[in-house]
């Protein structure tokens, strides 16, 4: 069988070779440099990986800390502000100057409450009471005594009582 000529010419096997060699080189070069940065991305992920692993650990235990934390925050909650409301101020048409008078007295009164824990202000609230009931308040030479209706205990605590007039 006869080769034909013109692939015989050395210009064209130059040509021919130069393609086949610069397509083994081409592919060489890309799967070189495919495989490093793939090899840079692998590593890359593992670092991400051991990272987010090592962030999501940090998380659970700040989540778990914070936690106690409010646990015991709730637990240590303290009274911040005392307010007296007075139900009947309305009823015994008292000037504004002795309702004020007799809620200052009854602030002084409860001032040791503030800062304490409301646990131990609940433990001790009965006791309160009772020494604000039996106490009788002197003002303008009248004597008035405070009845506690109702008590809420949370920051702030908020007394809701009726003055009664002493001696009638």
């Amino acid at each position: 069988m006869r080769m034909p000529s013109n692939i015989t010419r050395p210009g064209w096997l130059r040509f021919f070779a130069g393609i086949i060699i610069g397509s083994i080189l081409g592919w060489t070069f890309f799967l070189f440099q495919y495989g490093q940065i793939y090899e840079n991305l692998i590593v890359t992920r593992i670092q991400q990986d051991l990272k987010i692993e090592t962030l999501q650990e940090r998380i659970e235990q700040l989540v778990s800390q914070q936690k106690v934390q409010n646990e015991e925050n709730l637990k240590k909650l303290t009274i911040q502000q005392v307010e007296v409301h007075f139900t009947n101020e309305n009823d015994l048409n008292l000037d504004q100057l002795t309702t004020y008078e007799i809620r200052q007295n009854v602030l002084s009164e409860l001032a040791y409450l503030e800062r304490k824990d409301i646990e131990s202000v609940h433990n001790t609230k009965e006791l309160m009471i009772r020494t604000i009931e039996n106490k009788i308040f002197l003002i303008e030479d009248k004597r008035y005594r405070v009845q506690i209706s109702e008590l809420y205990l949370f920051t702030t605590l908020h007394v809701y009582a009726e003055i009664h007039k002493e001696g009638e």
